[in-house]
């Protein structure tokens, strides 16, 4: 019983502002410094291709899911729940069994995927959205939609249609109808070639090890 308690909530009372996990501590530094309203987005960007490659326009979102029981012992911190509850979208990139699984298992929608070695897919997973139309400029990335009471869309987009005017800062990614910002979410900048540059630095280092 200790040990459910131990994955439910954190060890001693505390407020959590903003996301409950480490990895992500810093956004705040790595925010993007050039970001622009919504409207110039749509006005200067660029409007890019998207794929639709999940819509269920019905589809309820779960309060709940077993999954999440304390039992598992995995997905049941509470921080992490009512953070996932707080959005609707979320980005992700499909660059890992274990973290993909991670991501899908807490927000409860899985997508068929595709690998690339030259040819990286952003996904991006919007609930209760008809989605429309995409733009991008600098490090932004603006997913325009029509709100909805149901209903989950997943679409991919290239990353290389994403132009970053600094990599080394994260993509703001935003979910917007009549120029308002419905949601965000901040993923890192991952170029066309992810899969061929990891086969080649693997590759390198076996040859250092043999």
């Amino acid at each position: 019983m200790e040990q459910r308690l131990d994955s439910l909530e954190p060890p001693e009372p505390t407020t959590i502002l903003d996301s409950p996990f480490p990895f992500e501590e810093g956004t705040d530094v790595n925010y993007p410094t050039d970001a622009i309203p919504i409207s110039e987005v749509l006005k200067e960007g660029i409007k890019i291709p998207f794929k639709v490659i999940k819509s269920e326009p019905n589809y309820i979102r779960p309060i709940y899911e077993e999954h999440w029981h304390s039992t598992t012992g995995r997905w049941s911190y509470i921080p992490s729940r009512i953070h996932y509850s707080l959005h609707r979208m979320f980005p992700y990139y499909s660059i890992g069994i274990s973290e993909e699984l991670h991501f899908t298992q807490n927000v409860g929608i899985a997508a068929n995927t595709a690998m690339n070695e030259t040819d990286l897919d952003l996904y991006i997973v919007v609930f209760q959205t008809n989605i429309t139309d995409v733009y991008t400029k600098g490090n932004q990335v603006v997913v325009v939609g029509t709100p909805k009471r149901t209903g989950v869309e997943v679409i991919n987009i290239k990353t290389a249609d994403i132009h970053p005017s600094n990599k080394e800062k994260l993509l703001l990614v935003q979910v917007a109808t009549n120029e308002e910002e419905l949601d965000y979410s901040l993923i890192r900048y991952e170029s066309p070639d992810f899969w061929l540059q990891t086969k080649q630095r693997n590759e390198r280092e076996k040859s250092e090890i043999e």
